[in-house]
């Protein structure tokens, strides 16, 4: 029955995706949450055979000679990262309902929004990566299309270059796995483990350019502080909170799990992005770029963790993966519930909003604290972690500077609250939204707070998920 649930959770959505172009609006839009949520509760069925240490599959089709092959794989990696993609797939369309009532092209964004959640999901189980790859492809086109999304000129551009941008980076990767083939004669996941690979470091670095493509890791992430101000602020919490992460899961995927190979080179990639997004974060004044910029501070620290191949490393990667992505989209759903209360995005401009808005304020101060990495929040454990593991592997200046990057989260996530909710402010009172974008981003930060205060059960997942890199 696991092995029904797995298909379930991908082709739920992406069929139902379809059908959002045929139904009429008063059905369409809450059937595009059903379908997210109908995968997402499928994913929780498959929670207990995998903490019985269960590994699932289930090959569908496969080609002679090794090359493609419909076929996937259920494991704890896959697994959070699923959980985590379908979850905020539905906090999305829920808040969604409300926030994109007033805008044209409602029945192209239904549409897309299953359709990359599948597409996401899809990557996550994947065994075969080809089957990755176009899964990989269908979530570019969608995120190219919903930051397009009013269709302006200038939108349109900034559309294209992140699509292009990202593009550019998967041909590379395409060209990784085309190479890994001509050696192996697999492009299976599970197969190609242990396998000995000739120029299998520079292999891997044309699949490691994917990685950063798609993840807005330096010096490949200039397209996501331009696409977040244009994109819809439902699309924003799924490109920041699920999109951009789902290369640290191939990241995991490849470089841990199947290669079990990293670079002193990665971890120095990996801090220094930290530090110039945080940078760039302090410099700004428009909401979503300064959350934009955080992103990719906090994914560098993400993949520090992740590339240091060690148990307490890939834990906490694992950890704050799952903190920041529920941080990281109540940020963008409190930024958009101020825009389009206030029709504003510059700090300079709000303020005192603490007053008018007191529980988006509350939520959104939830979500900044974790990402800060205070506790009890769930941020605090993970960079905590994530720390400790560097200077346990002995980089003592890595992990000085990772300190220095959560020094700076801190100050410019602070800029960031006090220039919108606290001081006085000009603006005024506006006209009370729905309450359901509300609560999406009070939910959020509490869930925030509660992953820290059950950070041990939470770590329960993460640690059999640990546990199968090392088998």
């Amino acid at each position: 029955m696991a092995d029904t649930y797995l298909i379930l959770s991908i082709f739920v959505p992406l069929v139902g995706s379809i059908l959002c172009l045929l139904f009429p609006k008063k059905v369409r839009d809450f059937w595009a949450l059903v379908v997210v949520l109908l995968s997402f509760i499928f994913l929780l069925f498959l929670i207990s055979p995998v903490m019985k240490e269960e590994i699932i599959g289930i090959n569908l089709i496969s080609q002679n000679g090794g090359f493609f092959s419909l076929s996937f794989l259920a494991d704890g990696i896959s697994l959070i990262f699923a959980l985590v993609f379908s979850f905020i797939g539905v906090i999305a369309l829920i808040y969604s309902l409300t926030y994109m009532k007033s805008y044209d092209n409602q029945r192209e964004y239904y549409f897309m929004i299953p359709l990359i959640i599948a597409s996401l999901i899809g990557v996550a189980f994947s065994e075969n990566l080809i089957l990755l790859y176009i899964f990989w492809e269908i979530a570019a086109l969608a995120t190219w299309r919903l930051v397009g999304f009013h269709r302006e000129e200038n939108i349109v551009r900034i559309a294209d270059k992140t699509f292009l941008m990202t593009f550019l980076g998967s041909s590379f990767m395409l060209l990784g796995f085309i190479l890994l083939y001509n050696q192996t004669g697999t492009l299976s996941i599970t197969q190609l483990k242990g396998i000995e690979i000739s120029n299998l470091k520079g292999i891997l670095f044309l699949i490691f350019l994917g990685i950063i493509a798609k993840s807005a890791c330096l010096p490949i992430h200039t397209w996501l502080a331009e696409a977040h101000p244009v994109a819809p602020s439902p699309m924003s919490a799924i490109l920041s909170g699920v999109e951009v992460e789902v290369g640290l899961f191939a990241f995991l995927r490849l470089f841990g799990y199947t290669f079990n190979w990293s670079g002193g080179w990665i971890l120095w990639l990996a801090v220094i992005s930290s530090l110039i997004g945080a940078g760039a974060a302090l410099r700004e004044k428009d909401i979503k770029r300064i959350i934009a910029y955080s992103t990719v501070s906090q994914v560098g620290y993400i993949l520090l963790g992740f590339a240091l191949l060690s148990k307490i490393g890939f834990l906490a990667g694992l950890l704050y993966f799952i903190t920041h992505a529920i941080a990281k989209a109540g940020l963008f759903l409190g930024a958009g519930a101020v825009e389009q209360q206030y029709k504003e995005r510059d700090i300079n401009k709000l303020g005192g909003l603490i007053k008018t808005m007191p529980l988006t304020g509350i939520g959104f101060l939830f979500c900044s604290l974790s990402i800060i990495g205070l506790p009890p929040f769930g941020g605090f454990y993970a960079k905590l972690m994530i720390v400790l593991a560097t200077v346990k592997e002995g980089h003592f200046f890595i992990a000085a500077l990772a300190v220095f990057a959560a020094i700076l989260t801190m100050l410019y996530l602070f800029r960031l609250f006090n220039g919108i909710f606290l001081g006085q402010g000009t603006l005024g009172r506006a006209p009370l939204k729905k309450w359901s974008t509300v609560a999406c981003v009070l939910f959020l930060g509490i869930i925030s707070l509660v992953i820290g205060i059950f950070v041990s059960q939470v770590l329960e997942l993460p640690n059999i998920a640990v546990a199968n890199i090392f088998k």
